[in-house]
């Protein structure tokens, strides 16, 4: 991080730390702004957004993102007036200058010259701002009303107040230079300028917001006149004020006016308490973050490091003492240790359950990245491409969010550039043109399940099959086999692309392979179901957490195994009368559910014997399933001892041992001992060569 003279590690952490935030929540309202229109409310807190990320910046000097985002709110405060219409041309304007505030605070970071020409930013939106400009008179139009009388719920009722009385009622509003480093001092001089001529019956910004140097580029009033002034006069003298460069006069409809009434919504300002003493109010937010502290990633990933040691010791401990009372259980200090080795195990227990709620952070955090995404592909492609976002406020690890945004960027740049179809392609097939992507997210079973849905052309199954005997990905015997499905989950083989031509989006033949590479990292599972002229939907399964999980153990050999609990269906005592061999594989026949199992042995799985084309007769097997897919059937898994059902503390193996088939991770039981823990999805994917043709044939010979 570079060094700055005047600004303190601590603080320049701090005001990076917010930007990034706001910057963020700006990227998200803006791409909202432009989906839902010209929305008073969120108009307000983009401008409110915008002006915090100004004070911060100029606060410490950084004067370029100061003056950006100052010809921001200029753009902004012309929205919120109703002086400018929310375009195409704005949003990109905006946009535009979003990306320069990104690249400044880059170069703010790590003292790199990265080129960001702010003039030309600026230019371009003073350019769309005047391109897109009401007429004067839509100054001075209900919305205008609307938004003076926004500011104080008594204003109406005042000025209605006034009108009975026949008193003079004006509308002045004053433009001041985006350039004027003064606009709140200049509000007030305009205030007190208004207040010589007559009474303030409702301004915006208010009085409050002008202290609290909230305002914009424009100040607007309604005001009764000490006596009837000519409109020509009025404007001279707010000209006279220095750095505004308009000022206009308007006559009050008595219509609009009871109109805007009665869409102001009847609350105080956002800046005023109902004392009036200026202070901000305190929302539920706001009480969020008072009483919230930053903390280093660090810090917290150290953290719950140590609580997973912590958790391991408490069950080292019980085990202690579950031996000491079974060999001494009348001692009484035997008993006493129990209790407290129980009251520890009750501690442990509730500190491992906070430190996790602690780490977890709403899905929504990533999503918000995805809607400008969204729009810049549909763009850049030519297509009509909605969003849609669901499930934001599903919880997950915050380990597991950092890692799963590249393998949903691959998912969605593959969705808008090969699964949905142009326009003109959707309305010749008889569909809307604009097209709709879903992003899902949701718990289920202990995982988190996220899903990405789009409702284009589907997979072209045959042109996938023969694109892989093309490559040598299959021989083309096995590739006339392969079931519809197993064509599909071909793309994420590696290096396999259907795309006519290479494209910045996509088309390269990498991808897919990397995606699946990476949520398998994770120890979760992708699943792909697409239906021709229908859409493609991607289904993504990943543990809640990286860090702990309820795991069964298993023996076999005189190894120990973890299988996560989420995987698990039942466990069952073999019996030698359902076991069979078929074409050189063992299978389970559940005669009371007529369900045939395929059956994996650890031992021969993993590569530790090898592969037996006898029958063998397990002790136990475990039925586990990877997803709920009608595609995917269970399986069982052959073990020698069932052992227990643990808290699991994930281990990393190290990078030197490299990625190994059918291994997730490992773990350190309480008394020392090393436990793997199974990756149950790729176990299941091995087993499934072959599987419907060994399943029909062990039907046909106990039928």
């Amino acid at each position: 991080m570079p060094d700055y003279p005047d600004i303190s590690p601590d603080e320049l952490k701090v005001f990076l730390d917010e930007a990034e935030s706001l910057l963020e929540s700006l990227d998200e309202h803006i791409v909202r702004l432009e989906q839902q229109g010209p929305d008073d409310e969120l108009v307000r807190e983009i401008f409110r957004v915008a002006h915090t990320l100004k004070g911060s910046s100029g606060m410490l000097g950084f004067e370029e993102m100061a003056r950006l985002t100052h010809s921001m709110e200029d753009t902004l405060d012309r929205v919120r007036k109703g002086t400018l219409a929310v375009s195409e041309a704005m949003i990109d304007a905006l946009l535009m200058s979003l990306d320069g505030l990104r690249g400044l605070k880059d170069r703010i970071a790590t003292g790199a010259d990265i080129p960001v020409d702010v003039d030309s930013i600026i230019a371009a939106l003073v350019v769309t701002a005047e391109a897109g400009a009401a007429p004067v008179t839509q100054a001075v139009s209900n919305r205008t009303l609307g938004s003076v009388l926004a500011a104080d719920s008594a204003a109406a009722a005042r000025v209605l107040a006034a009108v009975a009385e026949h008193r003079v009622i004006r509308l002045l509003r004053a433009e001041f230079a985006p350039d004027s480093e003064w606009i709140a001092v200049r509000c007030l001089q305009v205030m007190n300028e208004i207040e010589s001529l007559g009474e303030v019956l409702a301004s915006s910004p208010t009085p409050a917001e002008i202290d609290a140097e909230a305002v914009g580029t424009a100040i607007e009033a309604i005001v009764a006149l000490n006596a009837d002034t000519a409109d020509e006069a009025l404007e001279a003298t707010l000209r006279a004020v220095d750095d505004v460069r308009a000022a206009h006069v308007a006559d009050v409809d008595v219509t609009a006016l009871m109109l805007a009434a009665a869409d102001a919504p009847a609350v105080p300002s956002v800046l005023e308490t109902p004392s009036g003493k200026g202070e901000a109010p305190t929302s539920p937010r706001g009480e969020a973050l008072q009483s919230s502290v930053r903390i280093e990633v660090t810090q917290l990933d150290a953290m719950m490091n140590m609580v997973g040691e912590l958790v391991i010791d408490r069950t080292r401990v019980a085990q202690l003492t579950r031996v000491l009372g079974e060999r001494f259980s009348d001692d009484d200090q035997v008993r006493a240790l129990s209790e407290t080795a129980q009251h520890i195990e009750k501690i442990v227990d509730s500190l491992h359950e906070r430190m996790m709620q602690a780490r977890m952070l709403p899905v929504g955090l990533l999503f918000s990245k995805f809607p400008r995404l969204v729009r810049d592909l549909s763009r850049s492609l030519n297509k009509q491409i909605r969003l849609e976002l669901e499930g934001e406020d599903t919880e997950i690890d915050r380990s597991v969010i950092e890692q799963i945004k590249d393998p949903l960027v691959h998912l969605i740049r593959n969705a808008c550039d090969h699964g949905i179809e142009t326009a003109e392609a959707r309305e010749a097939a008889g569909k809307p043109a604009q097209s709709t992507l879903r992003l899902v997210a949701r718990h289920e079973q202990g995982q988190i399940v996220i899903a990405l849905i789009d409702d284009g052309r589907g997979v072209d199954a045959e042109r996938v099959r023969a694109k892989a005997v093309e490559r040598g990905l299959i021989s083309p015997e096995k590739a006339e086999r392969l079931t519809f499905q197993e064509c599909v989950e071909l793309i994420f083989e590696p290096g396999l692309s259907t795309a006519a031509q290479t494209t910045e989006v996509s088309g390269r033949g990498v991808g897919m392979d990397i995606v699946r590479r990476d949520i398998e990292s994770l120890s979760g599972h992708i699943e792909v179901e697409s239906h021709p002229g229908e859409g493609t939907t991607f289904r993504m399964r990943l543990p809640l957490t990286l860090a702990t999980f309820r795991g069964l153990l298993v023996g076999c050999g005189r190894t120990t195994y973890a299988i996560p609990l989420t995987y698990v269906r039942e466990t069952l005592r073999a019996n030698a009368d359902e076991m069979h061999m078929v074409g050189g594989k063992q299978v389970m026949h559940l005669r009371a559910r007529d369900a045939v199992l395929p059956v994996i042995w650890l031992d021969e799985a993993l590569g530790r014997t090898e592969r037996s084309t006898e029958l063998r007769i397990p002790s136990y097997v475990v039925v586990v399933r990877a997803s709920d897919s009608e595609s995917e059937r269970p399986m069982a898994v052959a073990v020698d001892r069932l052992i227990d059902q643990q808290d699991i503390v994930v281990k990393s193996l190290g990078g030197f041992l490299g990625r190994t088939h059918g291994v997730a991770g490992a773990s350190i039981l309480g008394d020392g001992q090393v436990v793997l823990i199974l990756d149950i999805p790729t176990l299941i994917k091995s087993s499934q060569q072959d599987e419907h043709a060994v399943t029909e044939a062990v039907l046909e010979r106990i039928a």
